[in-house]
């Protein structure tokens, strides 16, 4: 008998006397260089259902969940997405938890190019050519207080001035002189300036149209006016969105979904 023989006799030997190894869970010995193969890809049909379905339309997303007969579907507000568990099972009789769908609402281009101009500065230039690009969505209020189009909008941008006045104080006495200024810079686009732009979309598909409120502010810190431009309660405004997201995918699904609002991950 070889060496290689006897170490073998030797480790199952070994084995033997281990006897309970002190878990409840089902354990087993098996020799070294032995593993466990499935044979299902050799069956008719697989063992269980399992899969992911994927979409960014609510509508198809409770199409396929009210499908299942039971299902639990975790709603993340804050990313703008849900993802159901259907043979999740509970902690009485647990199951494996990989029959899932999920759904990611993605932001409209036009929802996108609003986002990125919020707290962003713009040359003159610039400016009009993106309110030129988004006319279909923008409206606008002048400092008057009146209502102005897309084009009057682009068409106030473009006609921006910057105007220096300088202002010099001197004052002699008998003890003694002083001397001050001050210069000044003032923006000027004709009768008026533009106040607010009202950029009017649909955020994600699925929700309803939204307007937003843009502030625009004069930079005259430099030779050339800049303009910036900022989304009035951005952050008030995510939140109904939210909650609006939670609301109409309430009301796609029928009774055999569960809405938990939170993120579920197996462990």
């Amino acid at each position: 008998m070889d060496h290689q023989a006897i170490e073998k006799i030797e480790a199952l030997v070994h084995a033997a006397t281990i006897g309970n190894p002190g878990t409840f869970e089902p354990t087993m010995l098996v020799p070294e260089g032995y593993k466990l193969e499935s044979l299902e890809r050799f069956m008719d049909a697989p063992a269980r259902f399992r899969g992911t379905f994927s979409t960014q339309s609510i509508e198809d997303y409770a199409a396929y969940v009210n499908e299942e007969d039971e299902s639990r579907v975790f709603v993340n507000v804050d990313a703008m997405s849900a993802k159901a568990f259907f043979d999740l099972g509970n902690a009485a009789e647990p199951g494996h938890g990989d029959h899932t769908a999920t759904l990611s609402l993605d932001k409209t281009s036009a929802f996108v190019a609003c986002l990125h101009a919020h707290e962003s500065a713009f040359g003159q230039k610039e400016l009009a050519h993106w309110i030129e690009d988004w006319h279909h969505c923008i409206t606008g209020i002048d400092s008057n207080g009146q209502e102005m189009t897309a084009q009057k909008l682009a068409a106030a941008v473009r006609r921006i001035e910057i105007k220096a006045s300088s202002e010099r104080v001197s004052e002699d006495r008998d003890w003694g002189s002083s001397r001050s200024g001050m210069d000044a810079l003032d923006a000027s686009a004709g009768d008026s300036t533009p106040d607010i732009i009202r950029f009017h979309c649909l955020p994600y598909e699925g929700l309803s149209f939204r307007t937003f409120e843009i502030r625009v502010s004069i930079l005259t810190d430099d030779s050339k006016p800049r303009l910036k431009l900022r989304i009035i309660g951005l952050e008030a405004v995510k939140e109904e969105m939210a909650k609006e997201f939670k609301d109409v995918l309430a009301n796609e699904l029928d009774e055999h979904s569960t809405l938990l609002l939170g993120a579920f991950k197996k462990s």
